[in-house]
């Protein structure tokens, strides 16, 4: 179950203004455990993989979804069977949202069943709740059950590569003064500075660097120290693909926490606050 909130700013893919966004996807699953890693990208979670050791080290990773449809991946080695646990709410405050349950096309012969959305614009009063709640009715096998997930601190970048953002960008026009180098077009790349505006010191806190043309694992994921500031080293930037005015780098910014439901193992909640800027 991922609950996903998004800062309004350009659109990925698109030069247009967007909304503050809340997004929910969940699905619950009959599953083989060798297939469990496959979970997370049915409901989009923009951090994918293990969890990064060490704070404020980084890692090659596959690239956020942000929100958008999952694409498929390796097919299942045993199967996938989503189940419907009734009708799920989203609940902050006086605040509700029920879900949509659709059918899910098969993207293989193993994977079928249901799954939940919902969405909404304009979302922001939904953080000044303590905390958002999922309640399901139950069904196939699932009693009811009520999850809570803690709300973290909002999160929006400031500046990137020593510039101010504005509107969910930061400008080429001019260098970008990337920590002590100079990066002027796609060619030179130097170490590039982040900062953000709140800290939190509960919340886990990460950052993706890459292209929103890349593919495979071109990205940089780094797990930070929630102190406002963090450098992304020119060595690993080196390792992206070039930045140019046609394929601009995203720098996305999570905090997030996960949260225990009755009757799943591990943590399957995850609330994450997301804030993303096009460095063109």
């Amino acid at each position: 179950m991922t609950i996903r909130f998004s800062n309004s700013g350009v659109e990925p893919g698109s030069t247009r203004l967007g909304y503050d966004r809340l997004r929910v996807s969940a699905i619950f699953a009959d599953a083989d455990r060798r297939d469990s890693h496959l979970l997370g990208d049915l409901v989009g979670r923009a951090l994918r993989g293990s969890r990064v050791q060490g704070e404020d080290s980084c890692v090659r990773t596959p690239g956020p979804w942000l929100g958008r449809t999952a694409r498929p991946g390796p097919a299942p080695r045993a199967w996938l069977q989503l189940l419907d646990v009734g009708n799920l709410t989203l609940e902050g405050g006086t605040k509700r949202l029920p879900l949509r349950i659709s059918l899910v096309p098969s993207l293989f012969s193993a994977v079928r069943g249901v799954r939940y959305d919902g969405d909404i614009d304009h979302s922001r009063p939904w953080l000044a709740t303590d905390k958002l709640r999922l309640t399901a009715t139950g069904g196939d096998g699932i009693a009811p059950f009520t999850a809570e997930v803690q709300v973290p601190r909002p999160v929006r970048l400031t500046h990137v590569g020593g510039r101010r953002v504005r509107g969910g960008m930061v400008s080429a026009t001019a260098p970008i003064v990337a920590g002590d180098a100079v990066a002027r077009g796609p060619t030179r790349v130097g170490n590039l500075d982040i900062r953000w505006g709140s800290v939190d010191g509960e919340a886990d806190l990460e950052v993706l660097v890459g292209s929103e043309q890349g593919a495979g694992i071109d990205w940089l994921r780094c797990r930070l120290r929630d102190d406002g500031e963090f450098t992304v080293p020119a060595v690993l930037l080196e390792t992206l693909p070039k930045r140019s005015a046609r394929q601009p780098w995203l720098v996305v910014l999570v905090r997030s926490r996960a949260a225990r439901v009755p009757g799943f193992p591990g943590d399957p909640l995850l609330l994450e606050l997301v804030d993303s800027v096009r460095v063109r």
